[in-house]
């Protein structure tokens, strides 16, 4: 079972390979999910699902706190500027 399903995990990752080069971006991409589901089937075979539940989940993890220190930078630097005692409130925009 383990060695049909790495035959078949390197053939896919192959036609993945091969489609992406002749620019069939939607036949790569589902060759690609191919490819996640057959690795999670074979490291079910070996028993190793929690080690790849836990390496996933801190990609997961970094991504997010990724995205959310992107975020929190744009906010910041598109915050409003209060200058004087009027609390008037100017907006610099600078014409790229």
């Amino acid at each position: 079972m383990e060695v049909g399903l790495i035959i078949i995990l390197f053939l896919s990752n192959a036609l993945a390979l091969d489609c992406l080069y002749n620019h069939r971006i939607k036949t790569t991409g589902a060759l690609i999910i191919l490819n996640l589901c057959l690795t999670v089937a074979l490291a079910y075979q070996f028993k190793q699902m929690e080690k790849i539940f836990y390496l996933l989940l801190g990609c997961a993890g970094l991504v997010a706190l990724f995205f959310g220190v992107k975020l929190y930078l744009k906010k910041k630097k598109d915050a409003p500027i209060i200058i004087d005692a009027t609390d008037r409130i100017i907006e610099e925009k600078e014409d790229k």
